[in-house]
């Protein structure tokens, strides 16, 4: 199936409608095409995203284009596939938190950690890497619309600063979310 790739334009809109938006976008991997199921945002005034503090060489990514990924290591262990929303020098992401097969691929990647261990993304060769160019390994394109009905928004988890904030999102109904 054919799936036109998303445009650095999709990324200019609020970050948090953004990451609510990305779900049932389609993550293209090489062993095939994944649906977005659990989303988070992180916002340049937030406290747990990572540029709050400023740019520094292990966030330089997330001050990139939108469209770029920005791929951080959490707890010195597991790497996290982010999405850098806003234009250039604003450093703003969506975390992809869960996602699943959208065809009949085996596994579940559901939480950041197991999806990009599972996918062999890593800090050293993804981050940076444009997530709208079709020739890519990996690149995001259109998928379906998902409703608003079928959606829980609720506080993002796995974080201490910001935890209260309302900015995760995932399609309420998928077995392959990280949390309820």
């Amino acid at each position: 199936m054919d799936r036109p790739p998303l445009t650095p334009e999709n990324f200019l809109h609020p970050t948090i409608e953004v990451a609510r938006w990305l779900l049932g976008k389609v993550l293209i991997t090489p062993i095939g095409a994944l649906s977005i199921v659990e989303t988070e945002a992180y916002c340049v005034d937030d406290p747990a995203c990572h540029a709050f503090r400023g740019k520094s060489k292990a966030n330089a990514a997330m001050f990139g284009p939108p469209g770029t990924a920005y791929v951080h290591i959490n707890y010195g262990i597991h790497h996290c596939l982010n999405v850098v929303c806003q234009p250039e020098d604003v450093p703003e992401a969506v975390l992809i938190r869960a996602v699943e097969p959208c065809h009949s691929q085996p596994g579940a990647w559901n939480g950041p950690g197991k999806l990009t261990k599972s996918l062999g993304i890593d800090k050293a060769t993804h981050n940076g890497m444009t997530l709208y160019d079709s020739t890519g390994e990996f690149w995001l394109a259109r998928g379906s619309e998902i409703s608003p009905e079928a959606v829980t928004q609720t506080t993002r988890i796995g974080i201490t600063k910001g935890a209260e904030l309302p900015w995760r999102f995932y399609i309420t109904t998928s077995r392959f979310v990280s949390r309820r």
